[in-house]
């Protein structure tokens, strides 16, 4: 009998903690899912408090419109590379100079990181020289970018096959190439600035070159020759001192299957297209100044594998003229400018300025450097588009003469 008495108030507590437990973890568990769900809502109100106006972009672009507006659409996108995501290979004086070296006999690729590497494979990474180049100062304003004197030097660029639109045919449908170069004299017959050689047989020759050819009155004839085409008559009887004097010339070549395009700074001129069968590029490397006939500076290339269009060759020349005319370098008047020194052979540790340019010279109207920026770059733009509007190009020798900025 006792032992069911206590057998009962046994099971009686052990009911009785088990119900206490139960509802314990009931209680800690809603508890729980409370609180994470008040913290989850705590971020809400503590980021974003209703009393606070959310940022808006709008605010800004209204601002900007009381600004002063920059020449011309002159402004820190000229630092960037135009058509940027359309560029197979660049090279240039306007970034790292650290980019020539003299002891690897490389000029790499503008974008291109890895300088130190002695890899073999070269799709679009670097251009090779065999005697070192010098760097001077340019005419505009010598605190702007440098040019690369390539006098006796030949650079040769990737082969020629990288350089195709269809990598597995070494088909070539359309491209564009800008340089950028300051030509000092010109004494033989025929100097080819740019050529890519292709697959030539018995019965057809894939050549692609620009000539700059002394004439009998020892003026330029600019013969272009695109597959078994040569292209000329056009753009005949250039003053050489013309092209002597200029701070620099912009020479630009567009290839499409409908037409050729040719351009000599503000000067367009177009060719229809008489290719009778594809271009096919070969093994040998792309060249700039063949054979270092040409007495000249290079200051940029780029080579497209497709066709700019006609705003991008403007903004090229926005582009040019941002690091020539030393803007990318341009600092506060408080602050002094480095001047560098004159550069040796082979190229030292002269880099110039990290392309971070004072907004106050693009912005301020009462400087005279301005003012010519605009008024120069406002023509050039006119030009050009009357230029590209033209069914018909005439030949204008006065118009090639490049323009004096500063």
């Amino acid at each position: 009998m006792i032992n069911n008495i206590l057998i009962k108030i046994l099971g009686f507590f052990i009911g009785f903690f088990i119900t206490i437990i139960v509802i314990n973890y009931i209680y800690i568990h809603n508890n729980k899912n409370k609180s994470i769900q008040d913290l989850i809502k705590i971020p809400n109100y503590y980021y974003i408090p209703n009393n606070i106006e959310k940022f808006d972009n709008n605010t800004i672009k209204e601002k900007s419109k009381t600004e002063i507006e920059p020449l011309t659409g002159m402004n820190d996108n000229n630092q960037l590379i135009p058509y940027k995501e359309y560029k197979f290979m660049c090279i240039t004086t306007f970034y790292d100079l650290k980019q020539i070296s003299n002891s690897q006999g490389k000029w790499f690729e503008c974008e291109y990181k890895n300088t130190n590497t002695n890899t073999n494979t070269n799709i679009n990474s670097y251009f090779t020289f065999d005697k070192n180049i010098n760097l001077k100062p340019n005419s505009i304003n010598d605190k702007g970018a440098y040019g690369a004197d390539i006098s006796s030097v030949q650079l040769n660029g990737p082969r020629c096959y990288n350089f195709a639109n269809n990598t597995n045919t070494s088909e070539l449908y359309e491209f564009s190439i800008l340089l950028t170069v300051k030509i000092k004299e010109i004494t033989e017959k025929n100097n080819i600035i740019f050529e890519m050689i292709g697959n030539s047989n018995e019965y057809k020759i894939s050549i692609v070159h620009i000539n700059l050819q002394l004439n009998e009155n020892k003026n330029i004839d600019v013969i272009l020759q695109i597959g078994d085409v040569n292209y000329n008559g056009l753009i005949n009887n250039i003053d050489k001192n013309i092209i002597k004097s200029g701070d620099f010339i912009v020479i630009g070549l567009i290839y499409s299957k409908k037409e050729i395009k040719f351009m000599l700074n503000k000067q367009i001129y177009k060719y229809e297209n008489k290719n009778t069968f594809d271009i096919t590029l070969g093994s040998t490397p792309l060249v700039i100044n063949k054979k270092g006939i040409i007495d000249m500076e290079l200051y940029n290339f780029i080579y497209y594998k497709s066709i700019i269009p006609s705003k991008e060759y403007l903004n090229y020349f926005k582009h040019v003229y941002y690091y020539l005319s030393g803007l990318h370098t341009a600092i506060s008047s408080s602050v002094p400018s480095p001047v560098p020194s004159p550069v040796p052979s082979p190229v030292p540790s002269l880099v110039p300025s990290s392309p971070v340019p004072s907004s106050s010279v693009l912005n301020d109207n009462n400087n005279e450097n301005y003012k010519k920026f605009k008024t120069k770059l406002e023509e050039l733009e006119y030009n050009i588009q009357q230029n590209l509007n033209k069914k018909e190009i005439e030949t204008n020798i006065d118009e090639i003469k490049p323009f004096n900025l500063i």
